[in-house]
This record gives C-alpha cells, sequence and structure tokens, in this order.
C-alpha cells in the first residue's frame, strides 16, 4: 500500500468531502503491458481480441478495482486526512490538479510507503464514479446517484467491517471483505423472507 497525508484545521472538515468526491471521479490511466510493436494491417484483424479492455457497459475491467480508501485523524485540534491506495502518484497529480479540495492543505512527504502512526478511522472508499459510505442507520445496502458522474453506495456500519478496513490492509483483502459484506447486506426479495 501507499499513502498520502493531509494536513487540515478541524474547523474545514468540508475538506474531507471534497477528498471523496475528487477521487470519486479519478480514473487511473490505462496500463499499457509490454512494448509498442507496429503491427502490419493485414495481421491486425487477429489481434483484434486484445482491444476494447476498457469494460463492460460502462464498468471497469482490470485485474483489481482501483480503490482509495479515505480515513481521518483528529488529535488536539488538528486534523489529517489519509489517502490510502496501491498507487498513490497519479492520486497525487489528479488532487493537486483539482486546487479546490487543497485550499486548506497539500499532500505533506509526497507519497509515502509506511503508514504514518496515528489513530485513524474510516470516512470512506472510493472507486471510478462510486463513492461507498459506512451508514450507521442504513438496515440494508442502498445506493443513490450524486449527480452524473458519481453514485454513492451505503452500508450498514458494522463495526467488525470498518475495524477490519485498517489503512495497511491490501486492496485484495478489502475487496474480498467489501464484495461479502455487500451481499450479506442486500435484502431479501419482497415475498421471499
Amino acid at each position: 500500500m501507499e499513502y498520502g497525508m493531509i494536513p487540515f484545521p478541524v474547523d474545514k472538515t468540508d475538506m474531507v468531502e471534497n477528498i471523496l468526491l475528487d477521487l470519486a471521479r479519478f480514473a487511473p490511466p490505462p496500463s499499457h503491458i509490454g512494448y509498442p510493436v507496429n503491427v502490419s494491417d493485414s495481421l491486425r484483424g487477429g489481434l483484434s481480441f486484445m482491444e476494447g479492455t476498457g469494460g463492460v457497459n460502462g464498468l471497469f475491467s482490470g485485474s483489481l478495482l482501483p480503490l482509495t480508501r479515505v480515513y481521518v485523524s483528529m488529535t488536539n485540534g488538528e486534523g489529517n486526512i489519509l489517502v490510502a491506495a496501491d498507487s498513490m502518484a497519479e492520486r497525487i497529480r489528479w488532487i493537486s490538479s483539482r486546487g479546490g479540495a487543497l485550499a486548506g492543505g497539500p499532500f505533506s512527504r509526497g507519497v509515502l510507503k509506511d503508514l504514518p502512526g496515528k489513530d485513524w478511522s474510516l470516512v470512506g472508499i472510493t472507486t471510478p464514479g462510486w463513492m461507498l459510505l459506512f451508514d450507521e442507520d442504513a438496515l440494508t445496502a442502498e445506493q443513490d446517484a450524486l449527480d452524473s458522474d458519481i453514485h454513492v453506495a451505503y452500508l450498514p456500519a458494522g463495526e467488525s467491517v470498518i475495524g477490519f478496513l485498517s489503512p495497511d490492509r491490501s486492496t485484495a483483502e478489502t475487496l474480498s471483505l467489501l464484495t461479502e459484506y455487500l451481499l450479506s447486506c442486500l435484502p431479501f426479495r419482497e415475498g421471499d423472507e
């Protein structure tokens, strides 16, 4: 895991929301595996199966869904936002280019390879076009459209789940737990209870 940390004054809690929104609008650049090779037009048809890795019906496809987790730590009248992801460099550039979210403070110390030792609380998880929030009042999984670009998913705030999703967990561990937890939060079909 890699991390980015943003200090903020406690009276600027809207920065946390802005970071979540910016990260939900972030889509990592496509990875290019291998070396560029010129292929003659007569051979291109045989390689068509390699094209079109953009997903199905607007859904992301790739080795792992690019999750970004956002945590907050409040101590001694000072706040810190921690962003955790497999790769932080592009996310830092993305958020920094957005400007408004960082009016109170830039990423301090750039990309961090080690987890800063603070008491971190999970605020939310983002992936391209989605923000996942844990709601203490929700009984089942729900979703809402924030705008035309971002959907918000709400899951019940189970203490064991939130405790498991510490910043040092890998994306694979996080995805595995979230998939299982999301399935357990789905309501029964009407009449099938």
